[in-house]
């Protein structure tokens, strides 16, 4: 009986050796998996740690890129308002210029007429002053809007006045009340005109046999 006793005293610790030694093989492949999960996710840290440092110097260069154009774009307005201020300077020194000779033969006209009671001298002088002036603001691309004699256009002309008359077709500029002008075909300021509008009457009156 006693050694039947110690039998199964060692068959029980046996099963207790394999028990622990089976949960402690678990627990070793457990901390092993841990382990390995453990330096994948150092692994993968420190790759995010490597793109998060190249992604913030990839976005300093292109702050730093960014700020180096806008500097350039300031400049570069800079330099166009120069040019233009420039620009703008020489085109009234040049229009100045042309003008002077203008001025000139006015004055020369205005000193003719004081010295002489003949008025035909000073309406000759101003004629060629005005002749000269239209062909200055001509070259320069000012040109007469034609008026008198066209249809009304309310993009040319600007009908201040209007008549009625039966010899006229309708909706004619019969008169040209202040002369319009366009410069490089921009307009400028549109003619005043007075415009026929030939009401019944007038249109019963030229269809009626003479």
């Amino acid at each position: 009986m006693k050694e039947e006793g110690k039998v199964k005293k060692r068959i029980s610790y046996k099963k207790e050796y394999l028990k622990l030694k089976e949960e402690l093989e678990f627990k070793e492949k457990e901390l092993e998996d841990t382990q390995k999960r453990l330096s994948f996710a150092e692994k993968k840290i420190g790759d995010l740690k490597k793109d998060l440092a190249s992604a913030d110097k990839e976005a300093e260069e292109y702050l730093d890129y960014l700020k180096r154009l806008k500097a350039e774009f300031e400049n570069y307005k800079k330099r166009i308002s120069r040019e233009g201020k420039k620009v703008a300077e020489l085109a009234i020194e040049d229009l100045i210029k042309q003008l002077l000779p203008v001025m000139d033969d006015l004055e020369r006209a205005l000193n003719s007429a004081r010295h002489s009671k003949d008025l035909s001298i000073l309406t000759e002088g101003v004629e060629m002053v005005l002749n000269q002036l239209k062909s200055l603001l001509k070259k320069q691309g000012l040109e007469e809007i034609k008026a008198e004699g066209e249809e009304f256009n309310p993009y040319l002309h600007e009908a201040v006045m209007q008549v009625s008359f039966s010899k006229y077709p309708d909706n004619l500029v019969v008169e040209e009340m202040r002369k319009g002008y366009k410069l490089n075909d921009k307009i400028l300021r549109p003619a005043m005109v007075k415009v026929n509008k030939r009401t019944d009457k007038t249109k019963r009156d030229n269809q009626s046999p003479r």
